[in-house]
């Protein structure tokens, strides 16, 4: 049985969810369990693993709620603030929460250069892989220098590349430093790549297999078939493209490339990585 290994819930609120610009009016909208199911079943995933989509513990509890009443989200990856003193007491009072597999920082959205090489922050890494969770990274391609420089603190940490760490697929600029970074990142057994958010890096209207095939060839290259795992980005990836479209691109890579590993990136690795 399939696994998505990346999707999103909201209640919509405009302030919350104040990214949400007018270029993306399909998403200004709830995508809550209802839809999920719907979706999922729909197009062969019989469960999934829920990601934040908001900076705040208030959100991370709730989707833990959320998953505690439904079979179909097996994990649950929230956010915690990994740079407060208080860290591993506020990990010690989630220990209850037996859907909660890891924890993600939009990182892609902090400004200062620097905020990688914050002590505090790593410290936060190595606590919560002392305490075995997941971690979801998510960058630009233009962050990885400073991500490979950030992991290379916590080897022992299991990471996730959400979204191929966002490569400018539109344009095709940097291909070379992005394949770089992803190889200095790949050589750690410990670090995994999600196969997905590639279409929202591409033009939402004009994105074609070709023009994507590259990236994924690339991953797939450097991850091997059993550190890869496809996620739909659902409902963010709407902008670009249906759900079943979005999962045709993936399983059309595989049917060409890798036959043998469909069970492996649509659902066992992502049920390995999160041990669910």
């Amino acid at each position: 049985m399939y696994i998505d290994a990346h999707h999103h819930l909201w209640a919509f609120d405009p302030v919350e969810y104040d990214w949400i610009d007018d270029s993306m009016a399909v998403l200004k909208k709830d995508f809550l369990l209802n839809q999920l199911e719907q979706t999922l079943y729909k197009n062969g995933f019989s469960s999934s693993i829920a990601v934040q989509a908001r900076q705040s513990m208030e959100e991370t509890l709730w989707l833990l709620e959320l998953a505690s009443q439904t079979e179909l989200i097996k994990g649950v990856v929230g956010w915690i603030d990994l740079k407060s003193d208080n860290l591993i007491k506020q990990l010690d009072e989630l220990n209850s929460h037996k859907k909660l597999v890891g924890f993600r920082h939009v990182i892609q959205g902090e400004t200062d250069p620097e905020f990688m090489r914050n002590p505090d922050f790593i410290r936060g890494l190595k606590i919560l892989a002392e305490k075995g969770y997941r971690y979801d990274l998510l960058i630009f391609a233009h962050q990885l220098p400073a991500a490979i420089e950030m992991l290379a603190h916590v080897p022992q940490l299991h990471v996730v590349i959400d979204h191929i760490a966002k490569p400018n697929i539109k344009t095709g600029e940097n291909f070379e430093q992005w394949q770089q970074g992803m190889q200095d990142l790949a050589k750690n057994p410990n670090c995994y790549c999600k196969l997905s958010g590639m279409v929202t890096e591409a033009d939402w209207q004009q994105w074609t297999f070709d023009e994507i095939s590259p990236y994924m060839q690339t991953v797939f290259n450097l991850f091997g078939a059993n550190r890869i795992m496809f996620g739909s980005d659902w409902p963010v990836s709407l902008v670009a493209g249906e759900y079943n479209i979005i999962k045709q691109l993936v399983v059309d890579f595989i049917e060409q490339y890798v036959p043998t590993a469909k069970e492996a990136i649509l659902g066992n690795n992502a049920r390995v990585f999160y041990q669910v």
